[in-house]
């Protein structure tokens, strides 16, 4: 049997805000821009008391809201605190780790499970090492599989603990509002409900096989099981290592508001480069996608001559993308990915550069043999050697 954490920061982005500044603790508060056509990126529970949400326009939350506090977003904390509460489960507990976002993971917790130590008790654990060791809370699902514990994390929070194992599916889960069930769309939950399947339970419904397979097509049979609490049980390993990494969110309002869409874009931008990162992985094609208020998606790409992860560079190459061809845009949807990828071990020494080495001054040779010598070092083998005319 299999025991799947799934590891959620509670309001992450505002966690992080409060943890830099001690003050705004005990107050709302909310991360966006300060423009008029800014969003919410995050909000605390304390906002949230008051009924702000995430993607909320910020004249709608400060209206019902007006004592909160706005704070302009620091997306690089955000990705240095992510990669420091990874770090420690890989570290302290599990190799095990799938990554979803900045924010969230699942973790296979089973070989810490005994008969001194059960689930609930490694994930108190893994929850008070966080909270000790970064500053911030987090809730923690537990199942027998990924859909489930990650469900089971948003059943109580901030700093919930809780399980959803195929025993407590009827009580815990059926009696959800179809809206709440992971990878149901709202298009597709309006659709499920207007036909009457307002619960997970009317999804898990065996009378119901027939309608859902007319109304879901091919993805009937995923929901029916995850709905009845059987899921993927395997972290899978892999998804941190992609082909690509895309991240695109859909504006509240179409909008040519420059300031807008800047701030969007470099969010977008910060947290493909957090995964970039996560995965050890270099980049060599940075691209910008909008989509237009005829609905029209446009793609704009530029390729690099070399590998680069560096924030700075690949910010300023998405930036230039979008201002050589989106400017005079209104649009309702932007996105950014980087694709063609290498894991950084992986990358090989260009042929080209060792042709370069007999043709620069003494001082590039001294570069050039101190790279060599590097990597040997790295193999711990003489694997290579420079001779006099040619390298082996």
């Amino acid at each position: 049997m299999k025991y799947i954490a799934h590891i959620d920061m509670d309001c992450f982005f505002a966690s992080v805000e409060e943890l830099l500044n001690p003050k705004l603790k005990n107050k709302p508060i909310i991360v966006a821009g300060r423009n008029k056509r800014s969003v919410v990126s995050s909000a605390n529970y304390l906002a949230r008391k008051d009924g702000v949400k995430a993607a909320m326009p910020l004249f709608m939350a400060t209206k019902i809201c007006p004592k909160v506090i706005v704070v302009l977003p620091h997306f690089y904390k955000y990705e240095e605190y992510s990669e420091k509460f990874i770090n420690l489960i890989e570290k302290k507990f599990s190799k095990m780790v799938e990554h979803l976002s900045i924010d969230e993971c699942f973790v296979d917790i089973t070989n810490l499970v005994n008969k001194n130590t059960s689930p609930i008790d490694v994930c108190n654990n893994i929850q008070r090492q966080i909270k000790q060791h970064i500053g911030l809370p987090c809730s923690i699902g537990i199942a027998n599989n990924k859909f489930l514990a990650k469900m089971a994390s948003d059943l109580k929070k901030p700093m919930g603990i809780t399980t959803l194992w195929n025993s407590e599916i009827k009580n815990k889960l059926w009696p959800l509002p179809i809206h709440n069930m992971l990878w149901i769309g709202k298009r597709t939950a309006q659709l499920l409900v207007e036909n009457n399947i307002k619960t997970i339970g009317d999804i898990a419904n065996e009378n119901n096989k027939d309608l859902l397979k007319n109304l879901l097509d091919k993805n009937w049979e995923t929901h029916y099981l995850h709905a009845n609490g059987i899921g993927d049980d395997q972290i899978d390993l892999s998804i941190n290592i992609p082909k690509s990494i895309s991240q695109s969110e859909t504006f509240l309002n179409d909008t040519n508001d420059f300031n807008e869409i800047k701030i969007k874009l470099i969010e977008l931008t910060n947290n493909v480069i957090w995964t970039l990162k996560q995965q050890k992985m270099l980049v060599k094609t940075i691209s910008v996608q909008i989509k237009t208020i005829d609905f029209k998606l446009h793609n704009k790409s530029f390729t690099l001559q070399n590998y680069i992860d560096d924030k700075e560079d690949i910010l300023l190459y998405a930036g230039k993308i979008f201002s050589d061809n989106f400017t005079n845009k209104t649009i309702r949807l932007i996105g950014v990915t980087l694709s063609n990828l290498i894991e950084k071990h992986k990358l090989n020494i260009n042929s080209e550069l060792f042709d370069d080495y007999w043709n620069q001054s003494n001082a590039k040779n001294k570069e050039f043999t101190t790279l060599v010598e590097s990597i040997n070092d790295s193999l711990n083998a003489d694997l290579i050697s420079i001779a006099k005319d040619k390298l082996t």
